[in-house]
């Protein structure tokens, strides 16, 4: 899945980073290939993701169509002993 892909409070994990040269260094660059991601917002074709608690970035729905996440999943156990 990708990140164009994703709705507002998705929480996961950059898996890989594909497209042209230019992009791909520059997301790399930015340490994005294995943070954790959180997106905030998706409007008009631009996402608000922000990247392991340590920056936030809007980027354009060519970019994000570039960008692998997997999806976080919880300690299901964990979140049933909350509830009690």
């Amino acid at each position: 899945m990708t990140l164009s892909d994703c709705k507002a409070e998705f929480s996961g994990v950059v898996v890989g980073v594909r497209g042209d040269a230019e992009v791909h260094r520059r997301l790399v660059d930015m340490g994005v290939p294995g943070s954790e991601c959180y997106v905030r917002a998706v409007r008009g074709g631009s996402t608000l993701v922000c990247f392991g608690g340590e920056f936030s970035v809007v980027t354009a729905a060519s970019v994000a169509s570039q960008i692998e996440v997997a999806r976080r999943y919880e300690n299901r156990a964990l979140r049933k002993s909350e509830r009690r």
